[in-house]
């Protein structure tokens, strides 16, 4: 454990770090003022902070300003505060400040042990509340299982299994919507310890500009609108995951230090010259060929190798159909409506579909599809509207032309008759005003007009 004791009277804080050396293997820093404190802060991670509130900075203040600093600095260090005075009003500054507990001088040496006994507690309720508080307005961290009928995934999952405490990198690769956060957050689950932080970033959504601030944080003043402090991702995965999606997106600047920060396990926050150690595994994705790219001088090769040291590839859906059902019975257990199945016309579309948007498209096309049927077991007409490609597969499939278009094609034949029936049949009843007519324009019997509607389940009633 790295503790930092602050504190002006050289004394205590040699008395102080003697008694922590002899508690246990902790690695003791010492400073004399909040300026001194804050150097130590930049280049170190520090788990417990013991911080007197009576600095020669200034009466009381000096301590809680530390206090704040270290709450926007070190979010996850334990801060005990060290104060002579005994007053309620004192220790709730303290506590506001972000103290997690407060001791009363002169100091003791079973007050010491009792304080580093409970450190780690302390320290794991933190990184567990910050875990929270990365997780806003996103679905809570906890632990997920991964199954699979598909031999192929199931293949990336026992792979996945192999890893676990491991501390290697993983390159994630996949189709867009394939589930790729989903598997990270897997292998941040395979570790078993819910106060491992993870931290999620999507690079493709940082202005390159701001890339390196995100990743590696900045100092006060770095740059315009640098108005504070502010800790970057590889720090806040210190100890835990950092997942990167989207890694082709970031620039080769960029590119530079994220290499230096997986080879030496160190950052330089934008604005500060001192390197800091970090520790953290990093989770990368993409569903570009990063290869190719490396051959367009668009990647480093250096950085594709030290990010691939094991690489995990999701199958597409339309490779693993045999998951669609149990992936759908899953998404409806977590909608609004769990009690609602499907049809078996409705099984059928869903298995035929070639699902270009992957796992995130069925979800999406259940869970409308489930808000929207009026009855208990969702219908196949419930589910086409709300597909991706729809109707429009056919516009594309054969060109004014006449030419094919095998990639609109490919894996949808039925789909596509069952679509060109249906637009058939609605621009003939729109266009001659009755069943009966329609029917006739189409040179079939009105029977089996009636039985295609039933089929297609289409409710367009003769005039």
């Amino acid at each position: 454990m790295k503790v930092l004791i602050v504190d002006d009277e050289t004394l205590l804080r040699r008395t102080l770090q003697a008694h922590i050396e002899s508690s246990g293997a902790h690695i003791v820093y010492s400073a004399s003022d909040v300026d001194d404190a804050i150097e130590v802060l930049e280049s170190e991670i520090i788990d417990l902070a013991f911080v007197d509130l009576t600095l020669d900075d200034g009466p009381t203040r000096a301590g809680l300003d530390l206090l704040y600093e270290l709450r926007k600095i070190s979010p996850n260090t334990v801060a005990v505060a060290m104060t002579g005075y005994n007053e309620d009003a004192l220790v709730e500054q303290c506590l506001k400040a972000g103290a997690a507990d407060y001791i009363l001088k002169p100091l003791d040496a079973d007050m010491i042990k009792q304080t580093l006994r409970k450190a780690p507690v302390l320290h794991r309720l933190l990184r567990k509340n910050q875990n929270y508080k990365n997780q806003a307005g996103k679905d809570v961290l906890k632990p997920i299982e991964l199954t699979s009928k598909s031999k192929a995934f199931k293949d990336v999952i026992e792979m996945a299994k192999k890893l676990r405490n491991t501390g290697q990198s993983v390159l994630i690769r996949g189709e867009n919507g394939t589930g790729k956060e989903v598997l990270a957050r897997y292998l941040w689950s395979l570790e078993g310890d819910d106060s491992r932080p993870f931290i999620a970033v999507n690079c493709g959504a940082i202005p390159s500009s701001l890339a390196e601030s995100e990743l590696f944080g900045h100092r006060k003043g770095s740059f315009s609108g640098a108005i504070d402090h502010r800790q970057g991702k590889f720090e806040s995965a210190h100890g835990g995951d950092l997942f990167l999606d989207e890694l082709a997106t970031l620039s080769m600047e960029v590119q530079v230090k994220l290499l230096r920060a997986l080879a030496n396990g160190e950052i330089s926050p934008v604005g500060q010259d001192n390197a800091k150690k970090v520790s953290c595994r990093v989770i990368t994705a993409t569903n570009e060929n990063l290869e190719d790219m490396i051959k367009d001088k668009t990647f480093r090769e250096d950085l594709f190798f030290r990010v691939k040291q094991f690489c995990l590839t999701i199958p597409p859906l339309r490779e693993r159909k045999e998951d669609i059902l149990d992936l759908t019975s899953m998404f409806l257990r977590e909608s609004q409506f769990p009690d609602k199945t499907l049809s078996s016309d409705a099984e059928k579309l869903l298995l035929n579909y070639s699902w270009p948007g992957n796992v995130r498209e069925l979800k999406s096309a259940i869970e409308v599809a489930a808000i929207l049927s009026d009855s208990s077991e969702i219908q196949e007409s419930d589910i086409t509207p709300h597909l991706q490609t729809e109707v429009k597969l056919l516009d594309k499939a054969i060109s004014s032309n006449h030419e094919i278009n095998e990639d609109a094609i490919k894996g949808n034949f039925n789909h596509l008759i069952r679509e060109f029936e249906r637009k058939l049949i609605e621009t003939a009843i729109n266009k001659c005003g009755s069943d009966t007519a329609a029917a006739k324009f189409l040179g079939i019997p009105r029977s089996t007009l009636g039985d295609i509607k039933k089929r297609l389940r289409l409710t367009k009633k003769e005039n």
